[in-house]
């Protein structure tokens, strides 16, 4: 069975990142299952800490994605590109320099956001930076207004719009293939 690591790029508790992360399991192919990582004890990135020893939560990071068969990253947009969030993880999993483990992979990359048309600029500067650091972007696209396409039912994320959960679910199935 395929293990698909989704990380959502906000540290907001009731993010709408985390709660499209929260939504992918019933979404993902049936040979697949979408396991959560929580960045939000992740430290920022600092060179003196990232040695054959690194913080306890960073191992487990790098753990995670090597053993992960695709990646799904879910972030807001800040200020017209990468969250500092998201930007920190990525940076940790790309060191050692040309050793990182965030390499060779499959990842979807999505910029949600409650606005009808931000994240164009996170898109582009994201899928640059993941494809640059030698991995494929097999899907990536925002979705606008984010926040009348996720309703909580019975405390469980469920994306309600159906093009919205279409555009996931092939977008799981890419990384499957």
């Amino acid at each position: 069975m395929a293990t698909f690591l989704a990380i959502s790029g906000s540290l907001r508790a009731e993010s709408f990142n985390t709660r499209l992360i929260n939504a992918l399991a019933p979404l993902a192919p049936p040979s697949a299952r979408v396991v959560q990582f929580d960045i939000s004890d992740v430290p920022l990135y600092n060179q003196d800490l990232d040695s054959d020893s690194p913080p306890p939560v960073i191992a487990a990071l790098r753990t995670a994605v090597q053993e992960a068969d695709g990646i799904v990253i879910s972030t807001p947009e800040y200020n017209h590109t990468i969250p500092a969030v998201t930007k920190n993880f990525i940076d940790w999993l790309s060191r050692p320099y040309n050793q990182g483990h965030l390499r060779d992979k499959k990842i979807v990359f999505v910029v949600a956001s409650p606005g009808p048309t931000s994240g164009t600029y996170c898109l582009s500067h994201g899928t640059e930076l993941l494809e640059l650091l030698g991995n494929t972007v097999v899907a990536g696209f925002t979705i606008g207004a984010v926040n009348e396409k996720i309703v909580s039912d019975d405390g469980a994320d469920v994306i309600v719009d159906s093009a919205t959960a279409d555009q996931l679910r092939d977008a799981l199935a890419a990384l499957a293939q």
